[in-house]
Formats: C-alpha cells, sequence, structure tokens
C-alpha cells in the first residue's frame, strides 16, 4: 500500500506517495535466541570397511538474544506518544521496533515456535496493585532473583537458571505483579499473536521511470511492529508494557492461573492519559464546525428573527459590527466597524488618488442611517500606530526618510537659481541697491547702540506674514518632481531603500501585524468551535498602508517624495483566508489546510498558503493567495496506527492490487452492531468492553473479517486473513473532509457584498 505525504492521500490520482509500504506476516528466525550443541558423525560404508566407527564431534554454542531488556536503540516509535493526552478511543497502541526480528527472536516455549514471544499490554489506573496511578512504574531486580523467587503466590515464567548465561545472573532487569484474573483477560490468547505482530517496510515511493528529487530525504526501513488488544476507553491514564511471554505457554489459553499473581518481564514501559469524547475526534469536530447553525461567514448573527430585515441586519450580513464612535464636535454616537476579513466581496468605494493623508479622508458617511462607516480611518489610524511601534516599520520609514532627504539636499545645490537672470548686470545691481538706501541702512545699523536698537523704534519684521515663503529652488525641484523622467531617476536612486520599505508594507506582513481585535471586532463572530471562511479587502489593507506610509512627513518634499513611496507599491492582491476557533487546533496543530481551484488541464491545483499562524491556544488563522473553489482539511500523518473508523467500524481496504486503497466498506456493516461486538471487559470488574477477541473466542474479529473480505472479492474461498492483511485492514486512515461551494454547508467566496 502507498503512503501519502501531507498533501495527499492514498486512492488519490491527484497526489503523489512519498512512501511505498509493504506488510509481512513475520521475519522468524531460522533458530530462536538459545543454547545448541553442534553434532558431527561420520558413517564409511563399504566392503572393504570395518567395524570401528570414527568418533562423534560436538561443538556447543549460543545464539544470544534479548531476553530480559532491550536497548533502547531498538524503540523507533510509540503511539500514543508518552504524556499524550487525547481521545485514544479508537486506536490500538503499538510499539514500532527498529530491530526487525525481535518478535520472533524467541520462542513463547520450546512447543510453540513460530509465534512472537512479546506482546503489548495496556494497564488502566487501579488494575496493578504495584502501579495504581498508571504511569508506566515497576520494580527492579536482577535476573537470579527474578527467576528464584520462592513466593508461593507468584507464577513465574517456566525458564530454568541454568538455562540462561551466568553472566546475566546478576544484571538487572525490570518486573511487574499482574493479578491473576487481570492476566487471564488481559494477556493475548495463543490463536491472537500471529495478528498482534507484523513487518513493516517503507520504500520511497517512485512511478515507473520516475528518479528522486536531488537531495530528498526518505524516512525508509524496516521495523517490526507490536499491537496491544485493549482500546483505552476509560477515562483516566494507562501504562502500556511491552512483555515477556517466554515461559508462560501454558497459560495463553485464557484461563485464570492458580497462583494470585503473575510475575512478568517488562521490556518497556511508558504512559499515557485517555479521555474519551465522542465529539472530540478530528472528523466529529470538523463536522461540528460545518453544521454551524449561524453558517461559516465571519458576521454576527441578527437578534431578529428570520425575515425582520433592517438597516442595522443587512449590515451585520456584510460583516460590521457596531462601535462606540465620538464626532469632532465631542458628541458620543456609534459607528459602524468591518475589519479586513469580510463574508463577501468589498465593493469599491471612492480613494484620493495620491492615498489618505488623514483619517478623516477615510471616513464613508452612510446617508440611508446618518452614521459613519469608520472601517477604513481606523486601518489609516492602526497603519500610524505600527509604524511608530513596530521596529521593522519604523526603521524601514526612518531610511527612506532619510535618503530622500540626503537627496532632495542635492538636488537643490544643483538647481538653486541665482538672483538675477542676467550674470552681466550685476554691476548695475549693486549701484540700484545702494540708490535704493542700502547704504544708509547699512550705516545706521553699524553705529546705532546696541542698548537704543533693542528699545528703538519698530523695525521691520523679518518674516513676512504667511509664514517662511518657499525657496525658489524648493519650488523647482517639485516643479521637477512632476515630470515622469526625473521621477523614474529619483526612483531608482532611491532603490535600495525603497526595498525594505516595501517588504515591510507587504500586504501579509501588516495583516500579521494587525491585533485580532482590528480582525474580529466583536467576540462573537467567532464563538469556540466555530469555522469561519472570508475574503479579504484590498482597500482595507491599502488605507493600513497609507496610515503607515503617513508617519514621519514633516516637510512638502517629505510628501512629494512619500507619493513616490506610492508610486512603488503594488495594489493589494486578492486573498481569502479561514478562521478556525476549536479543540482541534490545540489537539491537533499541524492539521493541513489545502485550498484548491481547477486547473487549466481540469485537475485540482493547490493555492498557496501565505500566512499561517496559531494565536493563543485553539484558535489558527490562514491566508490564500487567490479564491479556492474548495478547501480540504486533512488529519495530519504522524505515521501508521492502528484502530477503527467513525461509527465504530473498520473501513475496508484491497488486498489485491491496488493493495489498501478503500473498498468503500465498513465492517461490520450499516444496519449491524459495531465493532464492540468483538470487545470483552478487562478483568471482570464490570467496566466497559475493551480488549479484543481477534482469532479466539465465541465471536473473534479475524474470522468475521475474513467472510466478508472474501464476499468482497478480496480473499479466495479458502484463502485465510493473514497477519500482515489483517494490519492493512486495521490502518487507521487520517481522516480528510472537503468543503466546497457545492456542499449546503460550505462558503461562496466569489459572491459580491453592498457598501
Amino acid at each position: 500500500m502507498t503512503q501519502p505525504d501531507a498533501s495527499g492521500s492514498a486512492g488519490d490520482e491527484t497526489e503523489t506517495p512519498r512512501f511505498d509500504i509493504h506488510f509481512h506476516d513475520d521475519h522468524v528466525a531460522p533458530a530462536p535466541g538459545g543454547l545448541y550443541r553442534l553434532t558431527l558423525e561420520h558413517e564409511v560404508s563399504g566392503d572393504k570397511v570395518g567395524s570401528d566407527k570414527l568418533p562423534p564431534v560436538q561443538q556447543e554454542f549460543e545464539i544470544r538474544t534479548p531476553q530480559f531488556t532491550i536497548d533502547a536503540s531498538f524503540v523507533h516509535a510509540l503511539h500514543p506518544a508518552p504524556a499524550a493526552v487525547g481521545a485514544f478511543d479508537r486506536v490500538l497502541p503499538h510499539l514500532t521496533l527498529n530491530r526487525l526480528i525481535l518478535p520472533w527472536e524467541r520462542a513463547v516455549s520450546p512447543e510453540l515456535t513460530g509465534l512472537p514471544w512479546i506482546a503489548l499490554l495496556l494497564f488502566a489506573e487501579e488494575e496493578l496493585p504495584g502501579d495504581p496511578k498508571a504511569q508506566g512504574r515497576t520494580d527492579t531486580r536482577t535476573v537470579r532473583e527474578f527467576l528464584s523467587t520462592t513466593d508461593g503466590d507468584v507464577l513465574l515464567p517456566r525458564i530454568d537458571l541454568d538455562d540462561v548465561p551466568p553472566e546475566l545472573w546478576d544484571s538487572t532487569c525490570t518486573t511487574l505483579d499482574v493479578p491473576a484474573a487481570l492476566f487471564a483477560e488481559l494477556v493475548p490468547r495463543r490463536a491472537d499473536l500471529p495478528f498482534l505482530c507484523h513487518v513493516r517496510k517503507v520504500r520511497p515511493w517512485q512511478p515507473p521511470g520516475a528518479t528522486a528529487a536531488s537531495g530528498e530525504t526518505l524516512e525508509i526501513g524496516d521495523y517490526s511492529v507490536v499491537v496491544a488488544n485493549r482500546f483505552p476507553r476509560t477515562a483516566g491514564r494507562y501504562a502500556a508494557h511491552l512483555v515477556s511471554l517466554e515461559g508462560f505457554g501454558d497459560h495463553l489459553a485464557g484461563q485464570q492461573p492458580a497462583r494470585p499473581v503473575v510475575r512478568m518481564v517488562s521490556l518497556w514501559s511508558w504512559s499515557f492519559e485517555a479521555r474519551p469524547d465522542p465529539t472530540g475526534h478530528f472528523d466529529a469536530l470538523i463536522r461540528h464546525m460545518a453544521e454551524d447553525p449561524a453558517g461559516l461567514g465571519l458576521r454576527l448573527s441578527p437578534s431578529q428573527p428570520a425575515g425582520a430585515r433592517t438597516a442595522a441586519t443587512d449590515r451585520l450580513d456584510l460583516g460590521y459590527a457596531p462601535v462606540d464612535y465620538v464626532l469632532p464636535s465631542g458628541e458620543r454616537t456609534f459607528g459602524w466597524y468591518r475589519g479586513p476579513f469580510t463574508p463577501v466581496v468589498a465593493p469599491a468605494v471612492p480613494r484620493p488618488v495620491e492615498g489618505y493623508r488623514q483619517a478623516d479622508e477615510a471616513l464613508v458617511y452612510l446617508t440611508d442611517t446618518g452614521v459613519f462607516d469608520v472601517s477604513y480611518a481606523a486601518a489609516f489610524t492602526l497603519g500610524r500606530s505600527l509604524a511608530l511601534s513596530d521596529d521593522t516599520l519604523a526603521a524601514a520609514l526612518s531610511a527612506f526618510r532619510s535618503r530622500a532627504r540626503r537627496i532632495a539636499g542635492r538636488a537643490l545645490m544643483r538647481t538653486r537659481t541665482p538672483l538675477t537672470t542676467a550674470p552681466g548686470q550685476a554691476h548695475e545691481r549693486f549701484h540700484e541697491l545702494m540708490a535704493g538706501g542700502l547704504g544708509h541702512r547699512l550705516h545706521a545699523a553699524a553705529t546705532t547702540p546696541a542698548a537704543e536698537a533693542r528699545t528703538g523704534g519698530a523695525t521691520a519684521p523679518r518674516i513676512r506674514a504667511g509664514g517662511v515663503p518657499r525657496p525658489p529652488a524648493v519650488e523647482a525641484l517639485l516643479e521637477r518632481l512632476r515630470d515622469g523622467r526625473a521621477r523614474q531617476g529619483l526612483r531608482a536612486a532611491l532603490s535600495a531603500h525603497l526595498a525594505p520599505l516595501i517588504s515591510a508594507v507587504d500586504q501579509v506582513q501588516l495583516l500579521a501585524a494587525t491585533p485580532l481585535s482590528h480582525l474580529v471586532p466583536d467576540a462573537r463572530m467567532l464563538p469556540p468551535e466555530s469555522l469561519r471562511f472570508f475574503h479579504v479587502d484590498p482597500q482595507w489593507c491599502t488605507a493600513l498602508r497609507d496610515g503607515v506610509l503617513s508617519t514621519g512627513i514633516g516637510t512638502s518634499l517629505d510628501a512629494a517624495f512619500n507619493r513616490l513611496a506610492h508610486e512603488a507599491l503594488d495594489d493589494p492582491q486578492p486573498l481569502t483566508g479561514l478562521l478556525m476557533r476549536s479543540a482541534l487546533v490545540r489537539n491537533w496543530p499541524d492539521v493541513v489546510v489545502e485550498p484548491r481551484i481547477t486547473g487549466n488541464n481540469g485537475k485540482p491545483e493547490p493555492l498557496t498558503v501565505v500566512h499561517r499562524v496559531i494565536v493563543g491556544p485553539d484558535l489558527l488563522l490562514c491566508l490564500f493567495e487567490g479564491v479556492p473553489e474548495e478547501v480540504r482539511f486533512r488529519e495530519p500523518h504522524e505515521g501508521i496506527h492502528f484502530g477503527v473508523d467513525e461509527g465504530e467500524r473498520i473501513g475496508l481496504r484491497r488486498l489485491t492490487e491496488p493493495v489498501g486503497e478503500s473498498l468503500r466498506q465498513s465492517f461490520p456493516p450499516e444496519g449491524e452492531e459495531g465493532i464492540t461486538r468483538f470487545l470483552r471487559a478487562a478483568g471482570g470488574d464490570g467496566g466497559g468492553p475493551e480488549i479484543l477477541d481477534l482469532a479466539a473466542g465465541d465471536d473473534p474479529l479475524v474470522p468475521a473479517m475474513a467472510v466478508a473480505l472474501r464476499a468482497a472479492g478480496q480473499l479466495g474461498p479458502d484463502d485465510p486473513l493473514s497477519p500482515a492483511a489483517f494490519a492493512v485492514e486495521l490502518v487507521n486512515a487520517p481522516q480528510c473532509i472537503t468543503f466546497s461551494p457545492s456542499s449546503a454547508s460550505a462558503p461562496a467566496f466569489d459572491q459580491p457584498g453592498r457598501q
């Protein structure tokens, strides 16, 4: 079967798998671990051969395999992860081993070769006396102490200490004491053991004739997998123990041992916490959000009954929220505010060619209701605030302004005009000034005492009314800035400092810096367990950018160069996106979000996710480049898991080519009792059914599933269901749910709105 990457799924012809995964029943060693004696006997025959025989030759050797401990490097992966918390009631915990041969290296007993000698047991709270909190605690003993216990109440494995290499006698091992009744219920039956271990071989998937991408690293290898036979369906902690069954061959029939306690070797252990919640699974959370009666648009739901339309409800439908607003006269009223995320396409509104220069220019007066739409004015003001508070924006603006002023200074030096336009008449001009009284004024200034000058008569003001006059050179430079070629040259001279500014005021960067309160003005727009799709209003983004660029303008030259910056900016691109506020974000922070459109070849093509961020513990924001036709949510691929699917059923898979593809059939079939039919309770304490009857018991799972697969044409009339095939059927497929305009609950991304 094939395993997809994060953007694909097995059986989806539009996706490319990453791995080719093969399941095998086992990897049985030709000889299990233990002590062996090899005897060589010679026999010579013939007419002239006497009766004397050559003495036999004997050689003793040992196949050393792990028996009482395993090395940490053998453990490849655990599921659920240690200390994990979640709804694992559909999952069979499992342990993946790097040592391919480990489950079959030893034998349960000399008579039961070929069976796995290890099993993964799951213990709930209060089941193990030595570990009542199910934290994975064990006792440490030497091998000698373990096998030489004289306590008559403890059942030990049938292993003779003399059969253990002497150098291991004083080595330590970890053990746990299991009550006999729990041992009988929990330990797999002899017939179940083959179906709880299998081999997984992972290879890079390559279509015929294809080559691997350069430098691509693929996670490949050969592994053995040990699966538990118990679903963690009781709320609380569980301890998982990989135990040795060697020496317990006589106690694998489900009968309770005569002694009250069974002491077993725990080769590996970990713990996790189960919080069963039918509504807490990936598919259940997505479907709950899809069925939200408030819809999937980012808007407030009006309190009026359906059909009672007013101007206010129309505004709410467009994504607006009422906010407090103070008029310049000081009167308090309210205005309508809508952030950049809108449930409909925002219509165009008039805007000055050179952009907004003050927030008041961005106000929109609604003549039908007599109130203001303050959305763009608020965006402009926020832009100014970001420019003053964000280090990147402030640095980019400051560098651009400084560079522009230096260029303006050099230009003024080159374009400064003389006092007269006739350089040959300077002598005549001097005489005209002297005749006009310049000499008298200079003589009076030089001979008048300082005190008299301070208290004397009024003198002509040095600054004329109306402010400082613009130097002629500034007027000339501003006039030159209206010329296209001059503007192009100045833009080229400023390019090194324009580039960082353009990057800093990028649409996505500014939206990423926008506070959540400006994106979602009312928390009721995004209640818990909700999903909202939206368009991004490009005019709101433009007003935000205008506010940033309006900061730090002190002179008319600053304003002129600011217009150059405006001209260098591209129009905001069409963006869409989604907001998800759900426990799904907390439990699956790597949830795969795939916006897609239909390409020119008629096949789905992905859109780029330009921004993705988790805000707080349970809020996900995604922005898409373009308008998708559908959005898919995929459960993240965290390896292969085993268990049941939604509705307590197993989705059957093909066992013929292509192996692993879904048959679109469930087992047990709809209308019949679900997987609980094959479960039994643990410990006989009246708890819920959690332990699987696989191949033994009154109604085991494997034979019943084999009947269904034969009916589906996946097994021959006499073919058994092998452990590898059973593992394929138990693979938990990552959930994938698609939102599209054709579905009743999907958002319409292309509906224009009204202003």
